[in-house]
């Protein structure tokens, strides 16, 4: 399995997207560039870990995506962003936990982090103040949404990118904005970035299986949730966002969320996990 972005909509240009060469995130032209990881080699190893493989039988290791970076950003708050998403996230695979505003707030800008990485190497139609205002603010910009949701399934990364057209408007320029759905592991993450002003109409939340983080819609938030999704399910949640240009009817099928109970404190023994729906 090698990575492959999903593209639903034709080929575009977008007069706001940064120009090649830019650091997507501080649009510096003049910063030394680095090739970055779109994954981090600590979720890779995860992924890895959870049955990601080539699926060239000749090449032992994943062709990962990569795109160019400025080492400015980095080496400090994309650095800082990691290392503090890597302990939230990795125990979220395995235990029932609480995640407080703070903790929302790291998920979601790292989920919005990714979705800009994932259009740069994909059809590159973001406008630069999205990726420039997380390197400004450490959030999401204003307008920006992130929900969160329970994934299973042998293939542990999807990834569906869908641009949201105006309606009644041919133009393939003619962008609302994007919405970027993927999974890593066992977490699956949903960021709509807005191209303007105006409000979502009420979402599909799959009887509370959508968890909304930025901006927060709850202090307090049980993860995880009742249901969880699987590779064929994320394409539904993948449609809730949609601009009434066709249809969109699917039979979704959606399992039990596995529950584990909280890790003990440090040093404590480990007993035996318990499992609910």
């Amino acid at each position: 399995m090698d990575v492959e972005l999903i593209l639903d909509g034709p080929a575009h240009t977008n007069w706001m997207a940064p120009p090649p060469g830019r650091c997507p995130f501080c649009q510096d032209l003049s910063a030394q560039p680095t090739d970055e990881d779109i994954y981090p080699k600590w979720l890779v190893r995860e992924m890895e870990r959870h049955g990601a493989r080539s699926s060239d039988p000749r090449r032992r290791r994943i062709n990962w995506p990569t795109t160019t970076v400025c080492q400015h950003c980095n080496n400090t708050w994309m650095s800082t962003l990691e290392n503090d998403v890597k302990d939230i996230l990795v125990p979220m695979f395995f235990q029932v936990r609480s995640l407080d505003e703070h903790t929302q707030g790291r998920l979601a800008l790292w989920a919005a982090k990714m979705a800009v990485l994932l259009d740069v190497v994909g059809d590159n139609i973001v406008p630069h103040g999205a990726g420039q205002g997380l390197e400004i603010f450490r959030q999401p910009h204003h307008g920006m949404q992130v929900w969160i949701a329970a994934y299973h399934d042998v293939n542990p990364l999807a990834v569906v990118s869908r641009p949201i057209y105006m309606p009644e408007n041919d133009s393939h320029d003619g962008f609302l904005g994007l919405c970027v759905t993927f999974s890593v592991v066992k977490v699956a993450f949903q960021v709509f970035i807005p191209f303007c002003e105006g409000d979502l109409a009420q979402l599909e939340d799959f009887h509370g299986s959508v968890l909304q983080i930025w901006p927060p819609a709850d202090p307090l938030l049980d993860w995880p949730p009742r249901y969880r999704f699987d590779s064929t399910s994320i394409q539904a949640l993948a449609a809730r966002i949609n601009d009434n240009r066709e249809n969109v009817t699917m039979n979704v099928n959606l399992s039990a969320a596995q529950r584990v109970a909280k890790a003990p404190p440090e040093n404590e023994p480990v007993g035996e996990s318990r499992q609910t729906e």
